[in-house]
């Protein structure tokens, strides 16, 4: 063995060895928390959680069944709690993760509670459990995972006057059927989502987007300064707020919970996952409670976050947990709008999470708020879009168009707005072929008085004859937006070796051309390699909403085959190829472009039909 190879023999040999020592050093000593198999209906102990501020409280917990498998490796222990007016505000969203203790030793963290219960009962994760996911990064989502699951006691239970020898878990966050007031239904605890500087339209979107994932947007605020500097130094502590940040900055939106237990650097809480992702990447806050908000159903925590101090690396079925003094890596967006010509320009610097499903719904909702902040839109606009999304080891992608009609109107405008920046999120998020790092995102607005918009009314061809190589002109008229009618002269060159025949241009606006040459290449309409699809983003990102284009169909002169487009074939080839039995094969269209800037955003279509005759007489 060579000296540079047990060099690095030693040094793996070493960082193996690093790794099991910390790895060791965060696991928890089971002699600190029960096995699920030990506990018994009657125990009592207490629980830790934060009420307002910074404060962690105690209240009271009383075992008061144990049901096993609610979901396929997971139990659940339900506790009665008390104290804490919790009799009258019932279990509390935001509570997920308070810990609860039995004979000093960790029981768990709440995580389900009964909606319709008259009592503050409780559905808790066994702290084992919590664990155990976490290790292993397991996400245990079958498919009945949705479906609520009936489970029987072994012990009747008498809560508030009723007995009960049943409990249904639901594991989804769909309100319970109005059955539910009938029985004991424990649902998780949604997680209420502090969002402040995000108008009521944005906020809209986040309901939207968000409801499915268990988490409520509540309009909060940011953490006064003085109590900011006072609050500053709170250490994480189990029943200290957690709060699990996904945009932070001049925006800021973050998760309401609870620390479960503390080991070394190595934090749990929650009891129940936020996105259930298993491996992730949030920052991991301390938090500050500004009140309790009483509801009919579940009262909500609200509060703001502090200030990062981790990184929450593992998002799984049981609970949510991360490490201490890691910095997480998130991605940088700037949206920069202008108001009006030549006004100053308001830029909004945000740092968003990298969690994939949800960063194009984040994207659209961050580049909408960046607008809905400077007040309303007029009626009638006009607006210029810049983004370009930054990718490691790869050109940007870069999209600048010009948006007006029905849709960019007054508050309709951001959501349509920016719908296409979120589609380019989603393409390369969920490609197939790699995994692409996005480093950076900016967008730039300018909103114009006035709508331009215009469509093709008519088209006129100069003559309807041409010779191969001649130039086709005609001229385009535009019903333009209250200003009457307007005429574009256009012209296309033909090719040379162009056969005498009948031939059609259509005339359109350039998003229909380029939808047209996705359709007319297969290998870029469904691409099948990461280069076709950086191919096909550059058709639709070239596409402008302000240009005309003539687009002339010629005769298929390739095929796709296999991902790969083979051009300019013979015209036997074509055909043998594309009428073979092999199958995936699709012959390509070729076509000959022309395009022509305007001053309006254009929509509409129509033709020009002419002929070519090598011999044509010449005039």
């Amino acid at each position: 063995m060579t000296a540079l190879v047990r060099c690095f023999a030693c040094a793996a040999l070493f960082a193996a060895a690093a790794l099991f020592l910390r790895s060791a050093q965060a696991m928890p000593n089971a002699d600190y928390y029960w096995q699920v198999d030990d506990v018994r209906a009657g125990m009592k102990g207490t629980g830790r959680t934060v009420i307002k501020g910074t404060k962690i409280e105690t209240f009271d917990a009383e075992v008061i069944g144990v049901l096993k498998n609610v979901n396929p490796g997971r139990d659940m222990i339900l506790c009665r709690l008390s104290g804490l007016n919790l009799d009258k505000t019932g279990v509390i969203a935001g509570m997920s993760g308070s810990p609860i203790y039995i004979q000093n030793k960790l029981l768990g963290a709440v995580a389900f509670a009964w909606p319709f219960g008259k009592e503050p009962i409780a559905g808790v994760t066994p702290f084992s459990q919590m664990h155990d996911f976490v290790a292993s990064y397991e996400r245990r989502d079958l498919a009945e995972k949705g479906k609520p699951r009936r489970i029987g006691l072994a012990q009747p239970l008498r809560v508030g006057g009723k007995t009960f020898d049943t409990v249904t878990v639901q594991h989804d966050y769909a309100d319970p059927q109005p059955t539910a007031a009938d029985g004991m239904w424990l649902t998780p605890l949604r997680t209420p989502l502090a969002v402040t500087g995000f108008s009521p339209n944005s906020m809209a979107l986040l309901r939207d987007s968000l409801s499915n994932f268990g988490m409520t947007p509540m309009q909060g605020g940011g953490v006064p300064a003085k109590i900011s500097d006072q609050e500053r130094n709170t250490q994480i502590a189990p029943g200290g707020a957690l709060m699990v940040a996904m945009v932070t900055g001049d925006f800021d939106m973050s998760g309401i919970g609870t620390v479960t237990h503390v080991e070394g650097k190595r934090v749990y809480g929650w009891g129940h996952p936020f996105c259930n992702v298993g491996a992730c990447e949030f920052p991991l806050m301390t938090g500050y409670v500004h009140l309790i908000m009483p509801r009919l159903t579940m009262s909500v925590k609200m509060g703001s976050p502090i200030r990062t101090v981790g990184v929450i690396n593992a998002d799984v079925s049981t609970c949510i947990a991360g490490w201490l003094n890691r910095q997480p890596d998130m991605l940088p967006v700037s949206a920069t709008l202008l108001r009006e010509p030549g006004g100053q320009p308001k830029t909004y610097n945000v740092q968003m999470a990298r969690f994939r499903p949800m960063m194009p719904g984040l994207l659209q909702t961050i580049l909408v708020n960046s607008v809905d902040m400077e007040g309303d839109l007029p009626e009638e606009m006009t607006a210029q879009l810049r983004l370009r999304i930054h990718l490691d080891g790869r050109d940007p992608i870069v999209l600048d168009d010009t948006y007006a009609g029905t849709t960019i109107s007054a508050n309709r405008a951001p959501q349509a707005l920016f719908s296409q920046a979120g589609l380019l999120m989603t393409q390369l998020n969920a490609n197939p072929f790699a995994n692409l790092r996005i480093s950076k995102i900016e967008c730039t607005t300018e909103i114009l008085p006035g709508r331009r918009t215009a469509e093709i009314d008519s088209v006129a061809i100069e003559t309807d004859t041409y010779a191969p190589g001649e130039t086709v002109k005609a001229n385009v008229y535009l019903r333009c937006y209250k200003s009457g009618r307007q005429r574009v002269p256009v012209a296309l060159n033909l090719p040379d070796d162009l056969a005498d025949g009948s031939y059609t241009i259509t005339v359109s606006d350039d998003l229909a051309n380029a939808r047209a040459a996705l359709r007319d290449n297969p290998a870029l309409g469904f691409p099948q390699t990461l280069e076709q699809l950086f191919q096909s983003l550059q058709v639709i990102t070239a596409a402008k909403r302000t240009h005309l284009a003539l687009r002339l169909p010629l005769q298929g002169n390739g095929v796709a085959l296999g991902g790969k487009t083979l051009p300019d074939l013979p015209g036997s080839m074509v055909q043998i190829l594309a009428g073979g039995r092999r199958t995936g094969v699709q012959q390509t269209q070729s076509a000959v472009v022309a395009r022509f800037p305007t001053e309006w955003v254009v929509a509409g279509q129509d033709v020009l039909r002419f002929s070519v005759k090598k011999n044509k007489a010449v005039n």
